[in-house]
């Protein structure tokens, strides 16, 4: 299925949206020095859930998926049930490269293709406490 590139509503999400995922870039740079900072976690988890927000209202269900995962995660990270670790920043670094690839595909008019199982099946675990289920896998290169 095709997205209609002229739409005004899919090109204003592009914008916001692109901002917020720009931004997490540099975030996700920043919690890796500063892995214990409330208002970053807090700014992390509010990109994703805008983004989250904004691909629900368009029908975007692959980039909704992910979103939500990695929502999941800084939800925990936020409420001090799991630290930031090196293989949990290696995870949501991938995410983020496969959001930018997501927002390549919708800016060219596709729907965009879901994230590769690996990586959702290497978030899922960070989605429940430290301590609740086994530690994530490495996730494969996206």
């Amino acid at each position: 299925m095709s997205l209609d590139t002229d739409d005004e509503i899919l090109q204003d999400f592009l914008i916001e949206a692109g901002e917020l995922l720009e931004g997490l870039s540099e975030q996700l740079v920043q919690l890796e020095q500063t892995p214990n900072d409330k208002d970053l976690l807090n700014a992390v988890f509010r990109s994703f859930h805008t983004i989250k927000g904004g691909a629900g209202f368009l029908s975007l269900e692959n980039l909704v998926k992910i979103c939500h995962r990695a929502e999941d995660v800084f939800n925990l990270l936020r409420q001090g049930q799991r630290q930031v670790d090196s293989n949990l920043m290696d995870i949501i670094l991938q995410v983020v490269d496969v959001l930018n690839r997501m927002f390549d595909e919708v800016r060219s008019g596709e729907m965009p293709l879901p994230a590769p199982d690996h990586l959702m099946a290497a978030l899922e675990p960070l989605t429940l406490p430290a301590g609740e289920a086994p530690e994530a896998p490495p996730a494969g290169n996206v």
